[in-house]
């Protein structure tokens, strides 16, 4: 998937597009099944002892999707906004 983000023209936010690029922003994250994540947030934890298969099974997905969204937010803003974000390690810091 990431493969194909990297090709993926994307609207850039800037300071007069943000109604129009927020709609494509959710619709993007929707179809990439990270909105929630983005929109609840993600922490990692401190200690995954005692995890099942299914627990980190889970745990690795929402962090690649995390991650994922990460990325598309970086790639999507102008320079401003990217070093305003810069420092964000998980998206919905961003």
């Amino acid at each position: 998937m990431t493969n194909v983000m990297s090709q993926m023209p994307l609207s850039r936010l800037t300071k007069s597009n943000y109604d129009n690029w927020s709609v494509q922003m959710k619709a993007l994250l929707r179809a990439l099944e990270a909105w929630e994540v983005t929109r609840d947030g993600f922490e990692e934890p401190e200690d995954t002892a005692g995890y099942t298969a299914a627990q980190n099974k889970a745990l690795k997905e929402t962090r690649s999707k995390d991650k994922t969204t990460l990325y598309v937010l970086f790639r999507a803003v102008d320079e401003s906004g990217f070093e305003k974000i810069t420092g964000s390690t998980t998206s919905k810091e961003s």
